[in-house]
């Protein structure tokens, strides 16, 4: 399972394209914080075309590093995001990734 997510995480497509013929699942929703967590976005994309889960920690991750791209393509492909999404775009600096998310309405609260 954890061939899905370090494949996802250092962005190579080879080994998690092998790793899926050769039947390993997707572990839960890691392999898509993995990619958004990291610089891969054509990797979420084709994990979401297998319909490999995300939940909120997938905007989490993207916040977290900045990748305003990551975010915008997750929100367009329906992830759900909450007010740890803003907190973790804070945390880290990011003011432009926290001034678009709010924009778009994701939630805040004191943590941010």
């Amino acid at each position: 399972m954890l061939a899905c997510s370090i494949a996802a995480e250092v962005g190579n497509l080879e080994v998690l394209e092998w790793a899926r013929r050769a039947g390993c699942p997707f572990d839960n929703t890691t392999a898509c914080w993995s990619a958004a967590g990291s610089v891969h976005l054509r990797i979420l994309e084709w994990l979401r075309s297998r319909d490999c889960p995300w939940d909120e920690e997938t905007t989490y991750r993207a916040a977290r590093g900045g990748r305003i791209d990551i975010l915008k393509w997750a929100r367009e492909e329906g992830c759900p995001w909450d007010e740890k999404t803003c907190s973790r775009a804070a945390l880290f600096g990011h003011l432009d990734v926290l001034k678009w998310v709010r924009q778009e309405g994701c939630p805040w609260d004191e943590d941010t």
